[in-house]
């Protein structure tokens, strides 16, 4: 610290070797701890000019409402008792190297104050007078400064704060609103009771979006108030669903008319931003900005939102911010003229291109008791306290003091001062900056800290005790950081992260109230709510634009899109864009983006979220079932009908020619093939893909395996019956042992593929847009693999029925069942093509169920109606003789038996001629029942029909089989012919 303080004296003694500085007013107010203050009492210089005249509210309003506080804590008894503020303060000019060097006293008097620190025994003295005492600089005032009040503009506060935080020394201050300002490791010592403009930045674009502008232009002032209001603008834009077009940048002090003219040009040319933004810390680039749009002509196409920097406004009747000339870049309100109290000409039409413009001004709040307290002030009672006060006095009564050695630049003299009434009131034209309540706020913090270390260090003890005599500038950052108290208006009042004051603005609105009358309007704020968010509240039905026209127009560069709708930015302006809607299966998942839906949903009505698709299944109700159903209900109706009439004619010889416990096994399987219609256009669920999968195939292998074994039976009885042995395997037992054997093999087909595959129910999406339930094999051709072994044996019963063609007309059953095979395959031909074709599961469940149908039908029609026909319509056909019938188209011989042993129907002759049967026929034939065999039946001799063949004249005759007749008679030969 010893070092630093050296190389600050350096410094120090190095710029105050200027002549100039010597010169430099300031203002010294006693006490016994000492407030610093930096105002702008004076506007930036131009050229040469360090300073320019004096700002009679920006700057002097400012330092009198400090002063004025001063005062009014130093009587109160609750606060500091018997402990009086004194204040030191130095004018800024507005100008960043020009304050730097004003506060160089301050750093001075904060050396000074180390030096002499009697407390700390530890800090070596590098500075002490002959005496050995610590030296005071200038009377010891400036060693007692507590803390800094100001400064107004952000660019000078950085400069000061960087400076003041070698030191630790706290500044507040009471209208600086850099968003820089609040970074805590830059400047640690830095306070505000304005809020930041992150804030003002968050109002602003809150009024913009409640008016519904989402495109607006933007110009900024190209100052570190500027920059970083335009850096925070843009970033928090998009929150707020606002954007900026090109950025437009102004040099305060290097633009000329034709770079304003160039910049209102753009603003013009671009049609859908109708409103302009202006960030500046000052009136005169918006007066600039106004001036060039009158001239022009476009003054009344543009809406202006700007920021607390150009809207110098009153408590009561809020002005517009206007100089007649704008050469003078002077920050005071040209208000009507006091002497006409009209507006020119080029006012009026200033005032009418800024007409409906909105503004957003830190809340204004009126500092009660400072108009009295200003009033009172004179030049004999005030004169030496402020020594700018007389200059204050030239420039608000437009009047000149004789003798001053600081002549004002004021050029409008109207009079001797010394001759004038110079009480300054509100009758006379003085109205009270809108802000003083932020000075207020800083002092009163100040205090605040002050009164808490205080009542720490003395106990409550009235006047500095000796523990306050040199106080530690990091000790007053502490308590400043905690300080609270009650604000103008009675709200508390607290620094918001222990640095910033909490947002507090007002919404105003420029309207005209006459022909040639203007003023702001107070149409909302932006404050913190009940549960300390901040808010816009804004009265919108108090709102206008024009007089002739109350509304607002728009400002954006494409209509507001659907809730169904997304942006898409047009490449030659970000903000514009253009609305498309999002695919048939997206959802809107922001602004800019669509997402997929996965496969298994489909997006809302709304667009919003994905809904799963509601699944689609075959059912009773089916519109394709109903065929089906109806084709199988029929089928269980015939299937029945056909079995009664069976069982009551069982001992017919049709039926018993038929094999009666085959034809029963047939009608079963033909009843399960249409009830497995039943199931398959059933909901789909784990028993009902089980008991399709299952029964798919054993049905229809159960009928052909019972044919199957009928056509063998009857092949081999017929292949052996002249042989010496028995026919075996032929009784019914035997049939239904062989027919259960051919059946196990599709049950064991079954398991293997259930093991292989379980049924299961899943969905499949044919469609993007469709879900289906269905039963696992549906989708994948599996189903097939159930009617790949009653394929076989249609194929073997079709070789049989071959073999048997030539059997009796009672057994023979060939045509027919080669016939049901015939047109089963042609069935299941045209089925597999149209199955594996077809991209309908509905279509596809209802074709199978219907090919079953379709077989069970078959096998009713060519293996049951001829017999039902004859049993129900021909009985008379019903009997052996019919049954035993020769076929008539051939002749069953040696070519299908073996050739050693007689055709079977000349041997039944001779042996019915002879009047005994036959023991080796009897034993091949003996396995049909003695029911199924006919007793008696008729032919024709053999010989007798050769004869008649060979043109002899005996005629053809049938030989009658009596019973009794020796087999071996015959025409008295015994003997049987080999």
């Amino acid at each position: 610290m010893c070092r630093l303080a050296g190389a600050v004296t350096v410094v120090v003694v190095s710029l105050l070797q200027t002549p100039h500085c010597l010169a430099r007013p300031y203002l010294n107010v006693s006490g016994e701890i000492m407030l610093g203050g930096l105002f702008p009492v004076h506007a930036n210089g131009k050229g040469v000019t360090e300073c320019g005249g004096v700002q009679v509210e920006d700057g002097m309003l400012m330092l009198e409402a400090m002063l004025f506080i001063v005062n009014e804590i130093n009587e109160r008894t609750d606060l500091l008792p018997d402990i009086k503020l004194g204040v030191i303060a130095y004018d800024t000019c507005d100008s960043p190297a020009y304050a730097l060097e004003q506060s160089l006293d301050f750093i001075k008097g904060f050396i000074a104050h180390y030096n002499g620190n009697k407390l700390h025994t530890d800090h070596p003295k590098e500075f002490v007078c002959r005496d050995g005492e610590p030296p005071e600089y200038r009377g010891g005032n400036f060693d007692k400064v507590a803390a800094l009040i100001g400064e107004q503009s952000s660019a000078v506060t950085m400069q000061i704060a960087t400076m003041l935080r070698l030191f630790g020394t706290p500044i507040v201050s009471y209208l600086a609103t850099s968003p820089a300002l609040s970074n805590k490791d830059k400047f640690p010592t830095f306070f505000r009771t304005v809020p930041s403009d992150i804030n003002q930045a968050n109002a602003m674009l809150a009024l913009i979006s409640q008016m519904n502008w989402t495109y607006v232009s933007i110009v900024y002032v190209d100052t570190e108030y500027g920059n970083q209001g335009y850096e925070t603008l843009n970033t928090l834009a998009p929150e707020y669903g606002v954007c900026f077009s090109t950025p437009l940048r102004v040099s305060n002090e290097h633009f000329s008319d034709v770079d304003y003219d160039r910049i209102v040009q753009k603003l013009a040319n671009n049609s859908d931003a109708r409103v302009v933004v202006v960030f500046a810390e000052k009136p005169t680039v918006v007066l600039r900005l106004v001036e060039s749009t009158r001239r022009m002509k476009v003054g009344n196409r543009f809406v202006w939102v700007g920021s607390h920097g150009w809207t110098v406004t009153d408590h009561r009747e809020h002005h517009l911010p206007i100089v007649s000339k704008l050469e003078d870049s002077l920050a005071t309100v040209n208000r009507p003229n006091r002497r006409t109290g009209q507006l020119t000409k080029d006012d009026l039409e200033s005032h009418e291109v800024l007409e409906g413009a909105l503004a957003i001004q830190p809340l204004a709040s009126h500092l009660e008791g400072f108009d009295e307290y200003f009033a009172n002030l004179t030049v004999e009672n005030h004169g030496h306290v402020n020594p700018w006060f007389k200059e204050y006095l030239e420039a608000f009564f437009h009047c000149d003091f004789k003798n001053r050695t600081q002549r004002s630049v004021q050029t409008d003299i109207e009079g001797d001062c010394e001759s004038m009434d110079l009480s300054v009131t509100v009758q006379k034209g003085f109205q009270q900056h809108s802000c003083l309540h932020f000075v207020r706020d800083a002092v009163y913090a100040v205090a605040t800290a002050l009164h808490n270390m205080h009542q720490d260090k003395c106990g409550g003890t009235p006047g500095v005790c000796e523990n306050m005599n040199h106080i530690e500038n990091s000790e007053v950052v502490k308590y400043l950081t905690n300080v609270t108290f009650k604000d103008e208006r009675g709200n508390p009042f607290k620094f918001l992260n222990g640095r910033d004051g909490p947002p507090r603005y007002s919404i105003l609105n420029f309207q005209r109230t006459d022909v040639n009358s203007f003023q702001w309007q107070i149409v909302g704020n932006y404050s913190l709510d009940e549960h300390g968010k901040p808010q816009l509240y804004l009265e919108k039905e108090k709102v206008t634009f024009r007089k002739t026209s109350k509304k607002f127009p728009p400002s954006g560069c494409t209509q507001t899109c659907d809730d169904m709708q997304i942006r898409i930015r047009e490449y030659e302006d970000t903000c514009c864009w253009s609305c498309i809607n999002c695919g048939p299966y997206e959802i809107r998942k922001d602004d800019f983006h669509c997402e997929q839906c996965r496969p298994e949903y489909l997006p809302s009505k709304n667009k919003s979220v994905c809904e799963i698709i509601q699944e689609d299944f075959i059912y009773y109700g089916d519109p394709w079932a109903t065929p089906a159903l109806v084709v199988a209900t029929v089928g269980v109706l015939l299937t029945l009908i056909v079995t009664l009439v069976f069982w009551a004619n069982t001992d017919t010889p049709v039926v018993k020619a038929s094999g009666r416990e085959l034809s029963y096994l047939l009608l079963l399987g033909t009843l399960l093939e249409f009830c497995v219609t039943y199931i398959m256009v059933a909901p789909p669920t784990f028993t009902s893909c089980v008991i399709t999968r299952f029964f798919l195939g054993f049905s229809f292998a159960l009928c052909y395996a019972a044919i199957v074994t009928k056509t063998n039976r009857i092949a081999r009885i017929f292949s052996n019956g002249g042989g010496i042995s028995r026919t075996r395997y032929i009784s019914p037992k035997s049939q239904i042992l062989i027919t259960a054997i051919l059946t196990s093999v599709q049950i064991v087909i079954n398991i293997g593929w259930f093991w292989y595959d379980p049924p299961v129910v899943k969905h499949v999406f044919p469609a993007r847009d469709s879900r289906l339930r269905i039963c696992s094999g549906l989708g994948d051709f599996s189903y097939l693999i159930s009617l790949s072994y009653p394929f076989v044996l249609i194929g073997v019963c079709t070789v049989y029925a071959f073999l048997t063609r030539k059997c009796p007309d009672g057994f023979n059953e060939a045509r027919h069942i080669g016939f049901t095979n015939y047109t089963a395959i042609v069935i299941w031909l045209a089925f597999v093509p149209l199955y594996i074709a077809s991209t309908s599961y509905n279509i596809r469940v209802v074709t199978l169920a219907l090919s079953l149908s379709l077989s069970g039908f078959v096998q009713l029609c060519c293996l049951f109606f001829p017999k039902i026909y004859i049993v129900v319509f021909t009985p008379e056909k019903n009997t052996k003789e019919v049954v035993m019938g020769h076929n008539r188209t051939s002749s069953f011989t040696t070519n299908t038996m073996s050739s050693n042993i007689m055709p079977t129907n000349a041997a039944l002759a001779l042996t019915l001629d002879n009047g005994y049967r036959n023991p080796t026929f009897t034993n091949s034939l003996g396995s049909i029942h003695d029911e199924e065999m006919p007793a008696r039946s008729v032919r024709f001799h053999p010989k007798l029909s050769a004869k008649s063949k060979n043109g002899g004249g005996v005629p053809q005759r049938p030989i009658l089989n009596r019973p009794g007749t020796p087999p071996h008679r015959k025409n008295g030969v015994n003997s049987i012919p080999n």
